[in-house]
């Protein structure tokens, strides 16, 4: 099992080159085919994909989500944090610089 790279704010992410996405009524579904799994990511999960095309930074991220959803900072941060280190060992996303 290959070890994840720790994802902080100053980190640049973006979408692997694994998965298959698709939009389901304004959702983001995913396909991992190496892994056989699917992925529904609800509305702000989908929100952060669509973000992702590009490499961006997990802080400039975040500030994009806070002009779309009324959130803690902090909280937000936590939560975007923990959706990449799944979508990360999901094989989803690669982090591109630490």
């Amino acid at each position: 099992m290959s070890r994840e790279v720790p994802i902080t704010a100053e980190s640049v992410v973006s979408w692997s080159e694994a998965p298959v996405a698709t939009e389901v009524d304004r959702e983001v579904v995913l396909m991992n085919i190496s892994r056989g799994r699917c992925y529904g990511l609800g509305e702000a999960g989908s929100s952060v994909w669509r973000r992702l095309e590009s490499p961006i930074r997990v802080d400039d991220l975040c500030r994009e989500l806070l002009l779309e959803y009324a959130a803690d900072r902090d909280v937000l941060m936590k939560d975007v944090v923990a959706l990449l280190e799944q979508m990360q060992e999901e094989g989803l996303v690669k982090v591109i610089a630490p």
